[in-house]
């Protein structure tokens, strides 16, 4: 009697081959849908390095626009000498320019930390406020010159 009882809490212990490989499989599918989503969100994050890089220019567009009530200067048009701003890069960005409109576009690197972003491009185009209002910015996809980035790699606005 006590050898059968031996026998049934022995066969208790660890898990079966069964119970284990359920469990690889679910990691497994875990992993597939997991690694994909992280991958997109680490490039959206290199892609926000072009959000936060493009502040210096809305803030020197939205100074002229206090100072002079438009958007545009008719003997140069507003670009990047007319704010006091030269054209930048850094990590992942290759190139922030001032387009007419004026409008901001934003060119990365083509690096494979950026996956089908590198190279691409967006932009941040202006709202045209009436006097006395502030200026609102709404982020694209694409650019004067380029490729545009897939809509969802793209920042806020």
């Amino acid at each position: 009697m006590k050898n059968l009882q031996t026998i049934k809490h022995n066969a208790q212990k660890g898990f079966t081959l069964i119970e284990l490989m359920i469990v690889v499989a679910i990691i497994g599918i875990l992993a597939a849908l997991a690694i994909p989503a992280y991958q997109d969100y680490t490039i959206k994050a290199r892609v926000g390095e072009g959000a936060s890089l493009s502040g210096a220019f809305k803030t020197a567009i939205e100074i002229y626009w206090s100072e002079n009530g438009t958007l545009s200067d008719t003997g140069t048009g507003l670009g990047g000498d007319t704010l006091g701003l030269s054209s930048v890069s850094a990590q992942y960005v290759s190139d922030i320019s001032v387009g007419t409109g004026p409008v901001l576009d934003v060119t990365l690197k083509t690096m494979p930390k950026l996956g089908d972003a590198g190279g691409k491009c967006f932009q941040y185009v202006p709202s045209h406020p009436e006097s006395g209002r502030n200026i609102e910015w709404s982020v694209e996809a694409g650019c004067t010159s380029g490729t545009e980035i897939a809509s969802k790699y793209l920042p806020r606005d």
